[in-house]
């Protein structure tokens, strides 16, 4: 399973722009086959990050969705609402059930 955790802080002028287009990315992410959690929020303590937590089994299933049309045309669209580069970190998780 891989995780994506990350996000990027982004000019508050645009957050309700933000907000908007998040919404429906966020869907169309969801939707992929392969994606257990798509999920971007606001953080409390710094009003102007926005956060991406991002889970998908299997975990080839990640490649695939960033060359989806809807990731190529997010990226360009968070890049320009951006004050600094996003920064995201992957993480290969191994599932134990008990």
């Amino acid at each position: 399973m891989l995780y994506v955790y990350g996000g990027v802080r982004v000019d508050l002028a645009k957050k309700t722009e933000i907000e908007a287009a998040a919404i429906a990315f966020e869907a169309l992410c969801a939707a992929e086959e392969g994606c257990v959690e798509y999920s971007l929020s606001w953080s409390i303590a710094e009003p102007d990050f926005l956060r991406l937590l991002e889970i998908w089994e299997p975990s080839g299933a990640h490649a695939v969705h960033t060359q989806q049309p809807h990731v190529v045309e997010w990226t360009s669209f968070i890049a320009a609402a951006s004050v600094e580069p996003p920064v995201f970190t992957k993480y290969v998780v191994d599932v134990v059930s008990d």
